[in-house]
Protein backbone atom coordinates (compact mmCIF):
# COMPACT_ATOMS: atom_id res chain seq x y z
CA UNK A 1 0.00 0.00 0.00
CA UNK A 2 2.64 2.53 0.77
CA UNK A 3 4.36 1.11 -1.80
CA UNK A 4 1.68 2.13 -4.03
CA UNK A 5 1.09 5.95 -2.48
CA UNK A 6 4.70 6.27 -2.98
CA UNK A 7 4.32 5.57 -6.68
CA UNK A 8 1.72 7.96 -7.12
CA UNK A 9 1.87 11.47 -6.04
CA UNK A 10 -0.69 12.91 -7.24
CA UNK A 11 -3.03 10.61 -4.94
CA UNK A 12 -0.67 11.45 -2.12
CA UNK A 13 -1.11 14.95 -2.66
CA UNK A 14 -4.92 14.56 -3.10
CA UNK A 15 -5.11 12.49 0.67
CA UNK A 16 -2.85 15.04 2.14
CA UNK A 17 -5.64 17.93 0.70
CA UNK A 18 -8.45 16.03 2.28
CA UNK A 19 -6.50 15.41 5.95
CA UNK A 20 -5.40 19.31 5.27
CA UNK A 21 -9.18 20.49 4.86
CA UNK A 22 -10.70 18.38 7.69
CA UNK A 23 -9.90 17.80 11.24
CA UNK A 24 -8.80 20.34 13.43
CA UNK A 25 -7.84 23.46 10.80
CA UNK A 26 -12.07 23.34 9.51
CA UNK A 27 -13.04 23.42 13.59
CA UNK A 28 -11.24 26.42 14.29
CA UNK A 29 -11.96 27.96 10.98
CA UNK A 30 -15.59 27.56 12.10
CA UNK A 31 -15.10 28.57 15.79
CA UNK A 32 -13.91 31.81 14.42
CA UNK A 33 -16.44 32.82 12.35
CA UNK A 34 -19.39 32.12 14.62
CA UNK A 35 -17.46 33.90 17.75
CA UNK A 36 -16.81 36.65 15.28
CA UNK A 37 -20.81 36.76 13.95
CA UNK A 38 -24.16 37.84 16.18
CA UNK A 39 -25.16 34.41 17.30
CA UNK A 40 -23.76 34.81 20.90
CA UNK A 41 -25.41 38.05 20.88
CA UNK A 42 -28.51 36.78 19.50
CA UNK A 43 -30.05 35.39 22.38
CA UNK A 44 -28.84 37.96 25.37
CA UNK A 45 -30.58 40.60 23.03
CA UNK A 46 -33.96 38.48 22.50
CA UNK A 47 -34.33 36.70 25.95
CA UNK A 48 -32.81 39.45 28.39
CA UNK A 49 -32.07 42.70 26.41
CA UNK A 50 -29.03 44.22 25.65
CA UNK A 51 -25.70 42.84 26.04
CA UNK A 52 -23.42 41.75 29.32
CA UNK A 53 -20.56 44.50 29.01
CA UNK A 54 -17.84 41.11 28.94
CA UNK A 55 -19.22 40.48 25.74
CA UNK A 56 -16.95 41.82 23.25
CA UNK A 57 -13.46 41.47 25.83
CA UNK A 58 -14.71 37.91 26.08
CA UNK A 59 -15.27 37.33 22.53
CA UNK A 60 -11.76 38.94 21.57
CA UNK A 61 -9.86 36.50 23.75
CA UNK A 62 -11.51 33.88 21.94
CA UNK A 63 -10.55 35.30 18.42
CA UNK A 64 -7.15 36.05 19.37
CA UNK A 65 -6.48 32.82 20.96
CA UNK A 66 -7.85 31.01 18.01
CA UNK A 67 -5.48 32.92 16.00
CA UNK A 68 -2.53 32.31 18.35
CA UNK A 69 -3.44 28.89 17.23
CA UNK A 70 -2.72 29.07 13.70
CA UNK A 71 1.06 30.28 15.20
CA UNK A 72 1.63 27.42 17.23
CA UNK A 73 0.18 24.51 15.96
CA UNK A 74 1.99 23.88 12.25
CA UNK A 75 -1.63 21.81 11.27
CA UNK A 76 -3.72 24.59 11.37
CA UNK A 77 -1.07 27.21 9.56
CA UNK A 78 -3.49 26.54 6.25
CA UNK A 79 -6.46 28.89 7.81
CA UNK A 80 -4.19 31.65 9.69
CA UNK A 81 -4.85 34.13 6.24
CA UNK A 82 -8.50 33.39 7.35
CA UNK A 83 -7.97 33.90 11.08
CA UNK A 84 -6.11 37.23 10.19
CA UNK A 85 -8.97 38.79 8.12
CA UNK A 86 -11.78 37.26 10.23
CA UNK A 87 -10.10 39.09 13.11
CA UNK A 88 -9.75 42.37 11.08
CA UNK A 89 -13.25 41.90 10.49
CA UNK A 90 -14.22 41.88 13.89
CA UNK A 91 -11.78 44.08 15.53
CA UNK A 92 -12.28 47.23 12.33
CA UNK A 93 -16.08 47.10 13.02
CA UNK A 94 -17.99 43.92 10.94
CA UNK A 95 -18.14 41.83 13.83
CA UNK A 96 -20.38 41.24 16.36
CA UNK A 97 -23.44 42.52 14.73
CA UNK A 98 -21.17 45.17 12.88
CA UNK A 99 -21.57 47.54 15.41
CA UNK A 100 -18.57 47.18 18.31
CA UNK A 101 -15.05 48.20 16.58
CA UNK A 102 -12.86 50.42 15.40
CA UNK A 103 -15.09 52.25 12.89
CA UNK A 104 -18.40 51.70 15.08
CA UNK A 105 -15.94 53.51 18.10
CA UNK A 106 -15.37 56.39 15.60
CA UNK A 107 -18.76 56.56 15.06
CA UNK A 108 -19.90 56.98 18.42
CA UNK A 109 -17.11 59.53 19.28
CA UNK A 110 -18.95 63.05 19.94
CA UNK A 111 -16.16 64.60 17.47
CA UNK A 112 -18.26 62.17 14.81
CA UNK A 113 -21.56 62.98 16.19
CA UNK A 114 -21.14 66.62 16.06
CA UNK A 115 -19.82 67.19 12.91
CA UNK A 116 -21.21 64.23 10.52
CA UNK A 117 -24.31 62.79 11.99
CA UNK A 118 -25.53 66.61 12.42
CA UNK A 119 -24.93 67.21 8.77
CA UNK A 120 -27.88 66.71 6.00
CA UNK A 121 -28.27 63.26 4.88
CA UNK A 122 -26.37 63.12 2.08
CA UNK A 123 -23.35 64.41 3.65
CA UNK A 124 -23.40 61.94 6.31
CA UNK A 125 -24.20 59.01 4.36
CA UNK A 126 -20.96 59.65 2.16
CA UNK A 127 -18.83 60.49 5.16
CA UNK A 128 -20.16 57.21 6.58
CA UNK A 129 -19.79 55.05 3.79
CA UNK A 130 -16.51 56.57 3.20
CA UNK A 131 -15.35 55.73 6.76
CA UNK A 132 -15.90 52.51 6.13
CA UNK A 133 -13.94 51.22 3.49
CA UNK A 134 -10.90 51.42 6.14
CA UNK A 135 -11.86 47.37 6.64
CA UNK A 136 -11.78 46.13 3.31
CA UNK A 137 -8.98 48.42 2.13
CA UNK A 138 -6.95 47.35 5.32
CA UNK A 139 -8.19 43.40 4.63
CA UNK A 140 -6.78 44.10 0.54
CA UNK A 141 -3.59 45.56 2.05
CA UNK A 142 -3.07 42.55 4.31
CA UNK A 143 -3.23 40.38 1.14
CA UNK A 144 -1.25 42.05 -1.05
CA UNK A 145 1.64 41.80 1.27
CA UNK A 146 0.92 38.33 1.35
CA UNK A 147 1.93 38.21 -2.06
CA UNK A 148 -1.77 37.90 -3.39
CA UNK A 149 -3.09 38.98 -6.48
CA UNK A 150 -6.15 40.64 -7.25
CA UNK A 151 -7.21 37.21 -9.56
CA UNK A 152 -6.30 35.06 -6.08
CA UNK A 153 -8.57 37.43 -4.30
CA UNK A 154 -11.04 37.43 -6.91
CA UNK A 155 -10.97 41.23 -7.38
CA UNK A 156 -11.25 40.90 -11.26
CA UNK A 157 -14.33 41.09 -13.74
CA UNK A 158 -13.63 37.08 -13.90
CA UNK A 159 -15.37 34.67 -16.80
CA UNK A 160 -19.04 36.60 -16.26
CA UNK A 161 -20.56 33.81 -19.06
CA UNK A 162 -18.74 30.69 -16.90
CA UNK A 163 -21.56 28.03 -16.55
CA UNK A 164 -24.20 27.97 -13.02
CA UNK A 165 -23.18 24.69 -11.73
CA UNK A 166 -26.83 23.14 -11.20
CA UNK A 167 -28.38 23.85 -7.92
CA UNK A 168 -31.89 23.04 -6.31
CA UNK A 169 -31.68 26.00 -4.03
CA UNK A 170 -32.10 27.83 -7.08
CA UNK A 171 -33.80 25.48 -8.99
CA UNK A 172 -31.89 24.54 -12.06
CA UNK A 173 -31.45 21.05 -13.49
CA UNK A 174 -28.95 21.34 -16.22
CA UNK A 175 -25.85 23.95 -16.44
CA UNK A 176 -26.69 27.48 -17.98
CA UNK A 177 -24.22 31.11 -18.28
CA UNK A 178 -23.68 33.12 -15.57
CA UNK A 179 -24.89 35.83 -18.06
CA UNK A 180 -28.32 34.46 -17.99
CA UNK A 181 -28.96 33.58 -14.04
CA UNK A 182 -26.55 36.81 -12.60
CA UNK A 183 -29.54 38.81 -14.82
CA UNK A 184 -32.35 37.07 -13.97
CA UNK A 185 -31.63 37.16 -9.98
CA UNK A 186 -30.68 40.63 -10.68
CA UNK A 187 -34.28 41.58 -11.57
CA UNK A 188 -35.95 39.08 -9.11
CA UNK A 189 -33.69 40.27 -5.74
CA UNK A 190 -33.77 43.92 -7.13
CA UNK A 191 -37.69 43.77 -7.58
CA UNK A 192 -38.30 42.07 -4.34
CA UNK A 193 -35.92 45.08 -2.45
CA UNK A 194 -38.29 47.56 -4.37
CA UNK A 195 -41.94 45.98 -3.42
CA UNK A 196 -40.81 45.55 0.22
CA UNK A 197 -39.81 48.74 0.25
CA UNK A 198 -43.60 49.91 -1.34
CA UNK A 199 -45.24 48.07 1.19
CA UNK A 200 -43.27 49.05 4.32
CA UNK A 201 -42.98 52.67 3.32
CA UNK A 202 -45.79 53.42 1.14
CA UNK A 203 -44.38 56.52 0.34
CA UNK A 204 -46.79 59.31 -1.42
CA UNK A 205 -45.77 60.68 -4.63
CA UNK A 206 -44.87 63.99 -3.26
CA UNK A 207 -42.10 61.78 -1.28
CA UNK A 208 -40.97 59.86 -4.41
CA UNK A 209 -40.15 63.21 -6.03
CA UNK A 210 -38.58 64.68 -3.21
CA UNK A 211 -36.46 61.69 -3.46
CA UNK A 212 -35.57 61.89 -6.76
CA UNK A 213 -31.98 64.58 -6.11
CA UNK A 214 -30.88 62.57 -3.58
CA UNK A 215 -30.91 59.16 -5.95
CA UNK A 216 -27.49 59.39 -7.44
CA UNK A 217 -25.78 60.00 -3.84
CA UNK A 218 -27.79 56.23 -3.33
CA UNK A 219 -25.95 55.50 -6.64
CA UNK A 220 -22.75 56.26 -5.41
CA UNK A 221 -23.43 54.82 -1.40
CA UNK A 222 -24.61 51.62 -3.10
CA UNK A 223 -21.11 51.38 -5.45
CA UNK A 224 -19.05 51.60 -1.90
CA UNK A 225 -21.17 49.55 -0.16
CA UNK A 226 -21.20 47.12 -2.86
CA UNK A 227 -17.52 46.59 -2.70
CA UNK A 228 -17.34 47.05 0.99
CA UNK A 229 -19.49 43.60 1.93
CA UNK A 230 -18.82 41.97 -1.09
CA UNK A 231 -14.67 41.94 -0.70
CA UNK A 232 -15.11 42.33 2.91
CA UNK A 233 -17.47 39.74 4.09
CA UNK A 234 -16.85 37.11 0.55
CA UNK A 235 -14.02 37.54 -2.12
CA UNK A 236 -11.66 38.31 0.60
CA UNK A 237 -12.32 35.61 2.93
CA UNK A 238 -13.60 32.88 0.23
CA UNK A 239 -9.91 33.55 -1.24
CA UNK A 240 -8.34 32.07 1.96
CA UNK A 241 -10.59 29.48 3.24
CA UNK A 242 -10.88 27.71 -0.42
CA UNK A 243 -7.21 25.96 -0.68
CA UNK A 244 -7.69 26.04 3.15
CA UNK A 245 -11.05 24.00 4.46
CA UNK A 246 -12.85 23.37 0.57
CA UNK A 247 -14.94 25.34 -2.00
CA UNK A 248 -18.37 23.75 0.20
CA UNK A 249 -16.99 24.65 3.25
CA UNK A 250 -15.88 28.20 2.63
CA UNK A 251 -19.49 29.16 0.91
CA UNK A 252 -21.38 27.48 3.69
CA UNK A 253 -19.19 29.87 6.32
CA UNK A 254 -19.09 33.04 4.33
CA UNK A 255 -22.92 32.52 3.99
CA UNK A 256 -23.35 31.58 7.88
CA UNK A 257 -21.13 34.66 9.18
CA UNK A 258 -23.22 36.84 6.35
CA UNK A 259 -26.93 35.78 7.16
CA UNK A 260 -26.27 35.73 11.04
CA UNK A 261 -25.06 39.67 10.59
CA UNK A 262 -28.60 40.61 8.93
CA UNK A 263 -30.61 39.27 12.25
CA UNK A 264 -31.29 42.85 13.02
CA UNK A 265 -31.17 44.01 9.57
CA UNK A 266 -34.24 44.67 6.79
CA UNK A 267 -36.55 42.60 7.32
CA UNK A 268 -35.07 41.13 11.12
CA UNK A 269 -35.23 38.39 12.77
CA UNK A 270 -35.06 34.48 11.15
CA UNK A 271 -36.52 36.03 7.87
CA UNK A 272 -33.86 38.42 7.49
CA UNK A 273 -31.16 35.63 8.24
CA UNK A 274 -32.72 33.61 5.51
CA UNK A 275 -33.13 36.05 2.91
CA UNK A 276 -29.83 37.36 3.53
CA UNK A 277 -28.42 33.62 4.23
CA UNK A 278 -29.49 32.99 0.75
CA UNK A 279 -28.55 36.48 -1.26
CA UNK A 280 -24.94 35.51 0.43
CA UNK A 281 -24.83 31.75 -1.13
CA UNK A 282 -25.92 33.12 -4.39
CA UNK A 283 -23.19 35.87 -4.19
CA UNK A 284 -20.79 33.40 -3.29
CA UNK A 285 -21.28 31.03 -5.73
CA UNK A 286 -20.81 33.68 -8.42
CA UNK A 287 -17.23 34.46 -7.23
CA UNK A 288 -16.43 30.87 -7.14
CA UNK A 289 -17.96 30.03 -10.42
CA UNK A 290 -16.48 32.86 -12.57
CA UNK A 291 -13.39 33.60 -10.08
CA UNK A 292 -14.20 37.27 -10.46
CA UNK A 293 -16.25 39.44 -8.67
CA UNK A 294 -18.30 41.00 -11.20
CA UNK A 295 -22.12 39.55 -10.92
CA UNK A 296 -21.36 39.51 -6.78
CA UNK A 297 -21.14 43.51 -6.90
CA UNK A 298 -23.71 44.63 -9.45
CA UNK A 299 -26.13 42.24 -7.72
CA UNK A 300 -25.52 43.84 -4.14
CA UNK A 301 -24.80 47.13 -5.81
CA UNK A 302 -28.81 47.03 -8.19
CA UNK A 303 -30.31 45.92 -4.52
CA UNK A 304 -28.75 48.48 -2.79
CA UNK A 305 -29.59 51.43 -4.59
CA UNK A 306 -33.32 51.18 -3.81
CA UNK A 307 -31.92 50.49 -0.43
CA UNK A 308 -29.97 53.43 0.06
CA UNK A 309 -32.85 55.39 -1.70
CA UNK A 310 -35.49 54.24 0.64
CA UNK A 311 -33.59 55.11 3.17
CA UNK A 312 -33.18 58.53 1.88
CA UNK A 313 -37.13 59.15 2.16
CA UNK A 314 -36.59 58.91 5.77
CA UNK A 315 -35.00 62.77 5.38
CA UNK A 316 -37.52 64.00 2.38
Amino acid sequence: MIRQQMKNPARLTTMHSRVSRGGAPLCVAWAATLAASTLTLIPWRELLGGEPDWWWGATAIVIISLFASTLLVESLRPVRGYLTIISLIFFLGFGGGWQIGLVPFIRGSQFWIDSVESAPWAISALATHLLRLVIPLTIFGYLLARGRSLRDIYLVKGEISAMVEPSRLIGMKKPEPWTRVGSVFAMIFSAGTVAFVLLSARPSMDVLIGVLPLVPVAIVIAVMNGFNEEFTLRAAPLSELVAAVGKDQALLMTTVFFGLGHFYGVPPNLIGVALAGFLGWFLGKSILETRGFFWAWFIHFVQDVFVFTFLAMAVV
